[in-house]
């Protein structure tokens, strides 16, 4: 005779649903409870039903993981691989499974995100890419019925939660190194106005610059694009207009990297002749040469709470905002002044 959830919460001495809870691996479940009725389920020779569950539910267990494909211009966003994994696993500890999802942010329609989900029937989506400020897919996830976690941008719902590192902190924290280090003539490279993220490093990039009392030229701050190449040809800019400058905080590594391979390529040396700090603490940081100093985004801290966020979403908790403190790598970019 075929063994049913009935069985397991009578010799468990748990609710039906408790148990059913437990089986599906749904959030709230403590974990001894969780062990107990698996263990019992094993012992009893339970066999669940996956395609007979998913059909009661009508959820498919499956969460989209949106990226941007055209974002950064071709060159992938390191951060994404740093997270996905964190995603994953606490995903899988409730039985839910992620599949990845692209979007064309330059040829997106009102309502893509939308058929997405309801093509495979998602319980929900994380979206961690960024999109410009006022992009379609923002509008389209305020106006969502089904639960959403987005990372790089502020937007709430009731069904929608966000989180991010504290970005003005963050840029903060970088000129201030830069600051504390002896540089007064500094200069800012950033990624696209029109990015969230962007705006926030800015303001703390400003904030330290202004309660230091120092001078910066409109020159010295370049909007470049968040690549290898946008720091290549930015740097140069840089220089040219601002001879004097002894520091850069680069909005991101990866513009950063670009930069400093481009000026030992013209003799410029790091940091003998001009000092250089990043964004984003990317495991490779430390292996460059020279060890790039960064802000670094605690992807770890990030990834899990973002799935935890998405199921308490799920599990009918209402949207709210998570900002993760950076932490500073000093690296060796970075010299007295």
């Amino acid at each position: 005779m075929r063994v049913s959830i009935k069985d397991i919460a009578l010799k468990c001495n748990l609710s039906v649903s408790t148990v059913s809870r437990a089986l599906n691996g749904d959030y709230g479940v403590k974990s001894a409870t969780r062990t107990s009725v698996m263990k019992v389920a094993k012992e009893l020779g339970y066999v669940p039903n996956i395609a007979a569950k998913e059909l009661v539910s009508q959820k498919s267990k499956l969460i989209g993981i949106i990226l941007n494909e055209s974002d950064g211009d071709g060159e992938a966003r390191p951060a994404f691989f740093e997270l996905l994994p964190h995603i994953n696993k606490t995903l899988a500890i409730f039985n839910y499974r992620a599949i990845i999802y692209t979007i064309n942010s330059n040829s997106y329609i009102r309502g893509e995100i939308t058929d997405i989900i309801n093509l495979r029937n998602l319980s929900g989506c994380i979206v961690v890419s960024v999109f410009r400020e006022n992009h379609p897919i923002y509008e389209d996830i305020k106006s969502l019925n089904n639960p959403i976690v987005v990372l790089e941008s502020s937007i709430l719902t009731r069904i929608c939660s966000n989180i991010n590192t504290d970005e003005v902190m963050g840029g903060y924290m970088a000129t201030r190194y830069l600051i504390d280090n002896g540089h007064k003539q500094i200069g800012f490279v950033n990624g696209p106005q029109n990015f969230e993220i962007s705006n926030e490093r800015f303001e703390g990039f400003q904030k330290a610059i202004e309660e230091s009392q120092l001078q910066i030229s409109d020159t010295a701050i370049i909007w470049s694009n968040y690549t290898g190449s946008g720091g290549k040809d930015s740097i140069h800019q840089l220089i040219q207009n601002n001879p004097a400058i002894t520091a850069v905080f680069f909005a991101n590594d990866l513009m950063a990297m670009g930069a400093i391979s481009s000026m030992a390529e013209s003799g410029i040396l790091v940091p003998k002749d001009i000092s250089i700090i990043g964004y984003d603490g990317l495991f490779v940081c430390k292996y460059y040469n020279p060890p790039l100093a960064s802000v670094v985004i605690d992807n770890a801290a990030i990834g899990v709470r973002a799935a935890e966020l998405l199921l308490e979403l799920i599990n009918g908790g209402s949207g709210k905002t998570v900002r993760v403190m950076p932490k500073l790598f000093e690296g060796k970019s970075v010299r007295k002044y």
